[in-house]
């Protein structure tokens, strides 16, 4: 399923018809590191045209969880130890 269109209620099999899921990469959201989602043929469409940036400002929901799931990552890599 969308990443974007499951955090914004969106049905996207009707949305797409016939059109699969993209695995799409983010680059600049991580500082060395790349952000593989998937997402689908409209919502990849988007993201080539507009960009990361306005992409990740047009879906405000979708940039908080990269944002969280990020963090979450790093809090069980982290093992408590500093």
């Amino acid at each position: 399923m969308c990443e974007v269109c499951k955090l914004e209620k969106i049905d996207w099999e009707f949305r797409n018809g016939v059109k699969g899921m993209v695995r799409s990469r983010f680059y600049r959201i991580y500082i060395g590191d790349v952000a593989d989602v998937d997402l689908c043929f409209l919502h990849s469409v988007e993201l080539f045209k507009v960009g990361e940036s306005r992409f990740l400002a047009s879906h405000v929901d979708f940039a908080i969880s990269l944002h969280s799931k990020r963090r979450s990552q790093s809090a069980d890599n982290s093992m408590g130890f500093f």
